[in-house]
């Protein structure tokens, strides 16, 4: 199943790897990281507007409150929230070098 994830994935970024062979759509590469980047970018939007209009609570989360007339940080809850969200780079990184891995085995 892993297999056809990683074709799936290669498949849309426009990766094409068989018969000992490596072939790049570079058009196709470059609309999905366009589209991945918009994505980011749409969702980073949803959140600020959530936490502006007092949808999302950072100080729950993040440990971080905000109100007109002072800041406030909870340092241990902030520093927890920093390494899970760590943890979680982390672990994207590690299959995207799985994958990259896996393209060049495959060369």
């Amino acid at each position: 199943m892993a297999a056809q994830n990683d074709n799936d994935l290669f498949s849309k970024m426009g990766v094409d790897v068989g018969d000992g062979k490596l072939n790049i759509d570079l058009n196709q590469t470059k609309d999905f990281f366009n589209a991945l980047k918009e994505t980011f970018e749409n969702k980073a939007e949803e959140i600020q507007k959530d936490i502006s209009e007092g949808k999302v609570d950072m100080a729950e989360n993040v440990g971080i409150k905000i109100d007109k007339e002072n800041i406030n940080i909870d340092l241990n809850q902030t520093k927890n929230f920093v390494e899970s969200f760590g943890k979680k780079i982390e672990g994207f990184l590690a299959e995207l070098e799985k994958s990259v891995a896996d393209i060049e085995v495959k060369k």
